[in-house]
């Protein structure tokens, strides 16, 4: 039996060793007696403890005020970037609830459309003007502080603000003659504002200026007023009292100055809390050095002998403290019993534990990650680790074949890496094909041990199959131990444990590589969606920037679409969207991005891509789709036509927004020129 006191005399010598040279240097300079056993603990141990409890305290001193100060200035300025994005998302709405009512009123009437407009929610006023500007039709009442329709500011052009608490926008046909003017208008309000802070999760109060005046405010008067004077409108990020404020100027989709602040008077200071903890801390600390070196300085004569009688091999010797002064002998014998011990301590139920442990350890570690080869890279080795294998390979299904992620040890084996398996083939296809674990020695005989050529044909094989959403997508294979034993039923039985593990981890990556290819594309057509196509036009705006490169964007409708959905039904338009979509990605390249707008709109982005590259696919385009007539079974052919509009980065745009309102508009020529044609935009440079 061994003592505390044997144990932490080790532990203290084996981790304190910095600590105790520089005692015993101290010692030997200034002390005329040795100094006590227990006076040598309170050094060591107190350096041990309070050492780190003074970092500790300095580092809260110096660190957390900043890091608060820190935090509290980088909420706001999120906050801040997340309530502009959603009042650029709010004119952007604007812009198209006016494109929506102008093609409307052209396939109606304009009074249906600005009804329908006011009646689906998306403006509080809406009109249609001709093109001297006077009203064709109007719906809701006018907006607070507006003139008349034709005179309301474009939310969208940086620097048109109305000086009231209304966003309005405005598009028109784009032609001569007998061109509209659409007009929209929304109230700025509490409800608009919660839900721009909703949508985007951003926090704050939220103030508009125009100038020096206020337009809106979600503060009181006495707060809004403090704040308005305060700020001046000059854009940054300042304190002012208890509050964090951020200011901004206008901008193109934001028409005024927008003020986000945020209170941090509720923050609770801890600086006091952090103090009475060290406190504390240090307290405990100097009760267990007390206690600790009062038990480590009794006599250690009995001890000593009794760990000397260990070290010579007397396992069942009891240790129990005896007599002073033998410290030194006590920590030499105490070592070399610790040696003896762990030659003798390596049997089989003890390795069974570790084993059980090591997968419990293991299981959660894989459920974090979502890296398919990396996973299957820990699984090896944690197997290979565990159960002392000497090689080993891990396989994941790829189409019709097993694909080698991961082998170790097998050439050093003189064994063949398995490459090209189709299911049902070899030893390791086999497990794929039935489900099951092998175990035993290859070429023995036995049909499931018989390899195919392009695998390991020699040694003891142990391989159990990986699973995911309840069908086998793999397979980990062991050959050979290193101590020379064969695998055992035990050892199958774990190596299926850390399969199962692995197979919860392997539904996680699997679903979270579908969800990401969910958030990226269009559930009808497959197609990349809005979403991406915001993302990966920007990107190619940015290379085109970076490296001087042309790039071009076409834009795509489809002509009197609504009258195949009146006529056939929405099933046979989705059917016909589908097709169009097959259609198109015949005729781009693999390095371009073709992705539905909405509706029946689609865009497709042509890196690397000049004007006269641009107008060749747009005809290609128009050839393919008016070539041959969509046909769905059960249904009489349809011959469709596609009007397309396209534009030049950057003599039509320098942003996404610019570029593709320059394709929409070459998009709204061709359909007036009489569609199933292309357009390209004038090259007019746009900046935003």
């Amino acid at each position: 039996m061994l003592r505390v006191g044997g144990a932490g005399l080790l532990v203290v010598r084996h981790t304190a060793q910095p600590a105790i040279r520089l005692v015993d240097a101290v010692v030997a300079a200034g002390a005329e007696r040795a100094v006590s056993l227990r006076g040598r603990l309170w050094l060591v141990l107190g350096l041990l403890f309070l050492a780190p409890l003074l970092v500790g305290a300095l580092v809260l001193l110096l660190v957390v005020p900043d890091a608060r100060s820190q935090q509290s200035t980088g909420s706001v300025d999120r906050a801040a970037v997340a309530v502009r994005s959603g009042l650029v998302d709010q004119c952007r709405a604007l812009g198209l609830a006016a494109r929506a009512g102008l093609l409307e009123s052209v396939v109606s009437s304009p009074q249906v459309a600005v009804d329908n407009l006011r009646s689906g929610g998306y403006v509080d006023f809406a009109a249609i003007l001709d093109r001297n500007g006077a009203p064709v039709a109007t719906s809701g009442a006018a907006l607070p502080g507006a003139g008349p329709p034709a005179s309301l500011p474009r939310c969208s052009v940086k620097g048109s603000g109305s000086g009231d608490a209304f966003l309005s926008e405005q598009t028109s046909t784009g032609t001569t003659g007998d061109s509209q003017v659409a007009v929209v208008g929304r109230r700025v309000d509490a409800g608009m504002l919660d839900n721009v802070r909703e949508l985007t999760a951003a926090g704050g109060e939220v103030l508009l200026l125009d100038g020096n005046r206020v337009v809106y405010s979600t503060l009181d008067a006495a707060l809004t007023a403090t704040l308005a004077t305060a700020t001046r409108g000059e854009p940054g990020t300042m304190t002012v009292g208890s509050w964090t404020v951020r200011v901004d100027p206008p901008m193109a989709g934001v028409p005024w100055t927008t003020v986000v602040a945020r209170d941090q008077s509720g923050g609770v200071p801890r600086t006091g809390l952090f103090a009475l903890i060290l406190l504390i801390a240090a307290i405990a600390a100097g009760t267990l050095v007390a206690v600790v070196a009062r038990g480590l300085s009794r006599p250690y004569t009995e001890i000593t002998e009794a760990a000397e009688r260990v070290a010579r091999g007397e396992l069942d010797t009891s240790i129990t403290p005896a007599a002073e002064g033998e410290a030194g002998r006590l920590g030499s014998a105490v070592s070399q019993m610790t040696v003896e011990l762990r030659r003798n301590m390596t049997d089989l139920e003890r390795s069974r534990e570790d084993l059980r442990n090591s997968l419990e350890r293991i299981g959660d570690t894989l459920s974090s990650t979502h890296d398919l080869d990396g996973l299957l890279q820990v699984v090896l080795e944690t197997a290979m680790v565990t159960l002392q294998a000497r090689s080993g390979v891990v396989l994941h299904m790829s189409a019709d074949r097993l694909e080698l992620i991961g082998e170790h040890g097998l050439h050093e084996a003189g064994l063949r890496a398995p490459s090209g398996l189709a299911p049902g083939i070899g030893v390791l296809g086999r497990v794929v094909s039935t489900g099951a674990s092998v175990r035993g020695p290859l070429g023995s005989g036995s049909p499931e041990l018989e390899p195919a050529t392009s695998e390991p044909d020699h040694g003891f094989v142990l391989a159990v199959p990986l699973r995911s959403m309840g069908a086998v997508v793999g397979v980990l294979a062991l050959y050979d131990r290193i101590d020379g034993q064969t695998y055992d039923a035990a050892d199958e039985g774990a190596l299926r444990t850390l399969a199962g593990q692995t197979a919860i981890a392997l539904d996680n990556v699997h679903l979270h590589n579908e969800a990401q290819r969910l958030s990226t594309t269009d559930p009808l057509t497959g197609l990349w969606n809005f979403r991406y196509l915001s993302m990966s036009l920007a990107r190619e705006i940015e290379r085109s920037t970076r490296f001087d490169r042309p790039l071009a964007v076409l834009m795509l409708d489809l002509d009197h679409f609504k009258s195949v959905n009146d006529r056939y039904g929405h099933a046979r338009g989705d059917s016909v969207l589908r097709e169009l979509g097959n259609r198109v990605q015949e005729q781009i390249r693999e390095v371009d991005t073709f992705a539905r707008y909405g509706g029946e709109e689609f865009v497709v982005v042509l890196p690397e891509t000049d004007v006269e590259g641009a107008e060749q696919l747009a005809e290609r385009i128009c050839d393919a789709i008016r070539s041959e007539p969509f046909r769905t079974e059960g249904e009489p052919d349809l011959m469709v036509t596609v009007s397309i509009g396209g534009a030049a980065f950057p003599d039509n745009g320098n942003t996404p927004a610019l570029l593709m309102r320059a394709a929409d508009l070459a998009l709204y020529a061709a359909k007036g020129a009489g569609r199933d044609r292309w357009r390209l935009a004038e090259p007019t440079v746009a900046t935003s």
